[in-house]
C-alpha cells in the first residue's frame, strides 16, 4: 500500500513536471519557480548529504537550478526530470568535493546538522517515546559520522537509493553507469557502512 501510494505520488509529480516544463519552453518563467518550489528539498538533502555543511548545500542548490535553468532547452525527457535533476546536483557535488579538499576539510560541522530555514519534507507526526526518539537520533548521528567517512562514490550511491528512494533505472541515469555497476557498487557501499558502523552502533 505504501509502495502503491509512493508511486501514485511519483507518477503525479512527473506529470506536473512535464507540463511545467513544456510551460517554461514557452516562455513561462513562473513555471520554472514551481519546478524550485516542488524539488528544493530534494536537492538540498542530497547536498547536503553528501557534502555534510549547509552553507555548501545552499549553494549547491542556486547551482543546480542555474544550470538545469540554462539546460533545460535540451532536456528531452528520456528520465523524469526530478532524476535529470538529481544528476545535476551530483555533478555539482562532486565539482565542489574536487576542486576544494582543504575548505572541506576544516569544516567541522555534523551532518545531521539542518538549518532551521532549510527545505523539509513533510514527515508523519508519530511522536515516538523520549527513549525511541533518543535512540533514533542516535542512530541517525551514527550513520551520518559513517557515510562522511565514506568514498564519494560510495557516499553518493547510498545517499540517492536509501536517502532519496530512486530505483536501479534512475540510480543508472543519475549515475550514468550500467545497471549491473549500479548494483554491484550499492553492494560494496552497503559493505563499506556497515564496515564504518561496526564499533559505533553494530
Amino acid at each position: 500500500m505504501v509502495s502503491t501510494s509512493r508511486d501514485a505520488v511519483a507518477s503525479a509529480a512527473h506529470d506536473a513536471d512535464a507540463i511545467d516544463v513544456a510551460r517554461i519552453r514557452a516562455g513561462d518563467l513562473d513555471a520554472f519557480e514551481t519546478l524550485v518550489r516542488r524539488h528544493e528539498a530534494t536537492v538540498y538533502r542530497v547536498a547536503f548529504r553528501m557534502l555534510g555543511n549547509r552553507d555548501d548545500a545552499a549553494d549547491t542548490v542556486q547551482d543546480t537550478f542555474l544550470r538545469a535553468y540554462r539546460a533545460v532547452s535540451r532536456f528531452r525527457g528520456d528520465a523524469a526530470f526530478r532524476t535529470w535533476l538529481v544528476g545535476i546536483a551530483i555533478n555539482v557535488c562532486r565539482t565542489r568535493l574536487t576542486s576544494a579538499p582543504a575548505r572541506m576539510a576544516r569544516r567541522s560541522e555534523s551532518l545531521d546538522e539542518e538549518r532551521e530555514d532549510a527545505p523539509r519534507p513533510a514527515l508523519p507526526d508519530r511522536r515516538p517515546s523520549p527513549e525511541d526518539a533518543a535512540l533514533g537520533a542516535e542512530l541517525r548521528a551514527a550513520v551520518a559520522a559513517a557515510l562522511r567517512r565514506l568514498p564519494a562514490e560510495h557516499r553518493e550511491v547510498l545517499v540517492l537509493r536509501e536517502v532519496e528512494g530512486l530505483e536501479y533505472g534512475e540510480l543508472a541515469s543519475v549515475l550514468r553507469c550500467r545497471l549491473g555497476t549500479v548494483k554491484s557498487r550499492l553492494a560494496r557501499a552497503r559493505a563499506a557502512l556497515r564496515a564504518a558502523l561496526e564499533g559505533v552502533w553494530l
